[in-house]
């Protein structure tokens, strides 16, 4: 108590300035029709303000929460949709699980958040919070609800590293979604936000707006991912186009994604090698 009165005591000749600067302030707002106007007025816009800020704060991390729950409820379907081709395929081969699903698929899909991530480089990178011990392994694909991220470069037991599109090292087998015609999709270094197609025949017909999707010859990417659109055709060289591709996938923005993984990769493999013996 005897702080508080020494404190007073110290400051009386500004706490007394305040005290009849707020009571000036009082007579001025009560007897001024025009001052208490604009005091309600800047005082509303006040009050406003900050319950706008505060909506967008809860705004952020609702929607946040829904975009986890809609990954995971994408990752879930795209699962049912693999058990259920597999059984039409071929009926007599499937196992039903406890909970009516299918063991026989060609793709099983698992929902990852990221962690880390660069890109603003040329050997860009992704780091996913899902390694060894959820199943995760070296070359399997990474996909987003926009489309083609990446594909898993290492592993530790709780987390991944991802070569993303946009990294000069990676080369993605793609092709044209309208006829079929395919070549290797690579980045530049440049912008992020475009890669390039290249190989496709000079006289196959490209046009902008066209979309680019995996070709499903590799043992990483189910055929059929949306990788971006056309942008421009180049049509200098004599007998390739060098097409420049919009990206689907913001680099900028992405944060939740999906592992996907063959679950047939070592059959196709074990096939390949032998005939090439």
């Amino acid at each position: 108590m005897k702080e508080i009165i020494k404190l007073i005591l110290k400051y009386h000749f500004t706490i007394i300035f305040i005290l009849l600067e707020a009571v000036s302030f009082s007579l001025i707002v009560q007897h001024n029709n025009y001052q208490r106007t604009v005091f309600s007025g800047h005082t509303a816009t006040f009050f406003c303000y900050i319950s706008s800020t505060i909506s967008d704060i809860d705004n952020y991390f609702s929607l946040k929460e829904t975009n986890e729950k809609l990954v995971a409820e994408n990752t879930d379907l795209r699962n049912r949709i693999e058990n259920i081709k597999s059984a039409l395929d071929g009926q007599e081969n499937y196992i039903w699980g406890e909970d009516s699903s299918f063991f026989d698929t060609d793709y099983r899909y698992q929902s990852a958040r990221m962690v880390n991530s660069s890109f603003n480089k040329t050997k860009n990178y992704i780091t996913l919070d899902k390694g060894s011990s959820d199943g995760v392994a070296k070359e399997m694909a990474v996909c987003s609800r926009e489309g083609v991220v990446g594909i898993i470069q290492n592993t530790s037991r709780h987390y991944a590293r991802v070569l993303p599109l946009v990294n000069t090292n990676l080369r993605v087998s793609a092709k044209l979604k309208k006829n079929g015609y395919y070549g290797s999709l690579q980045w530049d270094g440049n912008d992020y936000r475009y890669s390039y197609l290249n190989d496709i025949p000079f006289h196959v017909d490209v046009a902008q707006g066209d979309t680019i999707v995996t070709s499903g010859f590799s043992s990483i990417f189910p055929e059929g991912e949306l990788i971006g659109f056309v942008e421009t055709v180049n049509k200098e060289t004599a007998n390739f186009l060098t097409i420049k591709v919009k990206l689907a996938v913001d680099f900028k923005k992405i944060s939740d994604v999906y592992v996907v993984a063959n679950l047939n990769k070592s059959e196709k493999l074990e096939l390949e090698e032998m005939t090439h013996d």
